[in-house]
């Protein structure tokens, strides 16, 4: 594993999101969709810049939920709760498999690795929430925050996939 390189005020804006309870624009599951929107958008370039960034970010804030979890800053019901929080080291884990990924095919396979929980997490997500959408060419699933489909896996293919789920 790699340290943690990570801007100081991200993790103070972590910090007191939990310890305010967080509001929905910032939630812990919302600050992991934002980073995880940015790898998207830049794989949709075809470019890895910033992704280890991001991803590193998505890591610690998983980490912080888990270590403190509230079903609050998780947007999930009490009814959820254990269920994302059960998910979170696995969110951990993908995350950094994603940070320490090489070349873009090594990001993509590891950005859909790191989709697959956020998907299970999103199903129990209160309020809005990014929609799931699936390309059969590639076989993956990914997230992102409207159905406009921006496919992150096949340039090539910037329209392939469907949205399986709101």
């Amino acid at each position: 594993m790699r340290p943690r390189v990570v801007d100081s005020c991200f993790i103070s804006a972590i910090f007191i999101a939990g310890a305010a309870g967080a509001t929905a624009g910032e939630s812990g599951f919302d600050l992991i969709i934002d980073h995880y929107e940015a790898v998207r958008e830049a794989l949709i370039g075809n470019t890895t810049e910033g992704v280890p960034e991001h991803a590193e970010a998505i890591a610690v804030t998983a980490e912080r939920l888990a270590g403190a979890f509230d079903p609050v800053a998780a947007r999930v019901a009490p009814e959820g709760a254990a269920a994302v929080e059960a998910l979170l080291p696995e969110v951990t884990i993908m995350a950094e498999r994603l940070a320490s990924a090489h070349g873009l095919t090594g990001t993509r396979d590891a950005f859909a690795g790191l989709t697959q929980p956020l998907t299970r997490w999103q199903t129990l997500v209160e309020g809005p929430r990014p929609v799931v959408v699936y390309c059969p060419m590639e076989k993956k699933a990914w997230l992102q925050p409207d159905e406009a489909i921006g496919n992150p896996y096949a340039p090539s293919m910037l329209r392939c996939g469907e949205v399986v789920q709101r």
